[in-house]
């Protein structure tokens, strides 16, 4: 049973080349560390993932995929399944399949703001290798409940973004090399606390609203729009109405639905759909061209060469076009690889 007086909630996130660094952070946690470990680490709705078995061959710890409901127990590390968020609660964990966050479920955020709630000063944050800035917000929260934020250096990780992102907006307590976390969560687990049960935290709200979106409830009956700026933008996901939010410098973004966004994931996820369109609109052209060519062929059996050679031109008027449209998306491209 886990000890209230101590830090033994410990929330881990990752992404792109988070697996080495996890696997690093868990070779050096002892089995007898006196806490449980949750980790959210980015995988495809559409894979079946084994990580479990691989991060179990690098821990004494036991590893689990937990089903929703399961209890928290000591000594155990407790794994993200592919496609359902990971949370928890008091004494249990959580798993759904809310609205992504970030683009991403699991989510990142979606954990540590459990977390955050549930246990409080209890809670430790580490945020490891990966792109883009999700598990920035909920380090924030962390923090907002007293708990600690460790990130990975941004210099050692395969993919600095996250780790750097949380150094932006958030107070962190470490920043470590991931080989040397796992000895940092072992001294830290084992120092006594006194939580403060009475902690005022504002918007808190807001928190248990965003949690309840993360566990699947209906985000336009709780209105979650009114709780946030009125935005003009609309969300990449479902084309919803966005409310605005702002957690200290960090500004974020909810649809209706339920969909959360960074402003860099939005941007990325603007940037998506960008792209889509162009290539629709490519194909469209394509399309015509190979249609206005056929009707050429029949008119030319008609020998009505004329119009025959209006549809030529046209036809070639779209490929042309089409070029241009290929040409805009490389270039996008381009520029999201330099930046």
């Amino acid at each position: 049973m886990l000890n209230e007086n101590y830090r033994n909630i410990i929330v881990i996130g990752a992404s792109a080349g988070g697996l080495e660094a996890i696997l690093a952070v868990l070779e050096s946690v002892p089995e007898n560390l006196g806490a449980s470990i949750f980790i959210v680490q980015h995988i495809p709705s559409y894979t079946r993932s084994n990580i479990d078995r691989v991060i179990q061959h690098h821990t004494k710890l036991r590893v689990l995929k937990p089903e929703d409901g399961a209890p928290i127990e000591v000594n155990t590390v407790y794994i993200a399944r592919a496609d359902r968020h990971l949370m928890v609660e008091p004494g249990r964990v959580v798993v759904s399949k809310g609205p992504r966050e970030n683009r991403f479920r699991p989510a990142v955020d979606a954990l540590f703001r459990s977390a955050a709630h549930a246990y409080r000063e209890r809670v430790i944050g580490v945020v490891l290798s990966g792109a883009l800035n999700d598990g920035s917000s909920g380090s924030w929260t962390i923090k907002r409940f007293g708990g600690t934020v460790i990130v990975q250096d941004p210099e050692e990780a395969m993919f600095g973004d996250m780790p750097r992102e949380t150094m932006q907006y958030t107070e962190v307590d470490h920043v470590l090399p991931a080989a040397k976390i796992g000895g940092v969560l072992a001294k830290l687990s084992g120092q006594a606390i006194h939580p403060q049960r009475s902690r005022n935290v504002a918007s808190a709200k807001l928190l248990e609203l965003e949690i309840a979106l993360a566990k699947g409830e209906n985000g336009l009956g709780m209105g979650i729009l009114t709780m946030g700026k009125p935005s003009s933008l609309t969300c990449p996901e479902c084309h919803g109405a966005l409310a605005k939010f702002e957690e200290g410098r960090l500004i974020r973004y909810r649809c209706h639905t339920g969909h959360a966004h960074t402003a860099e994931s939005l941007l990325a996820g603007v940037r998506d759909n960008v792209e889509k369109s162009m290539w629709e609109v490519m194909r469209g052209m394509e399309e015509s061209k190979i249609l206005l060519d056929t009707l050429a062929d029949q008119l030319e059996q008609s020998e009505e060469y004329e119009l025959a050679g209006v549809y030529r031109e046209r036809a070639g008027e779209l490929v042309e076009q089409s070029k241009k449209i290929q040409q805009a998306i490389q270039y996008t491209d381009q520029s999201t690889v330099q930046q």
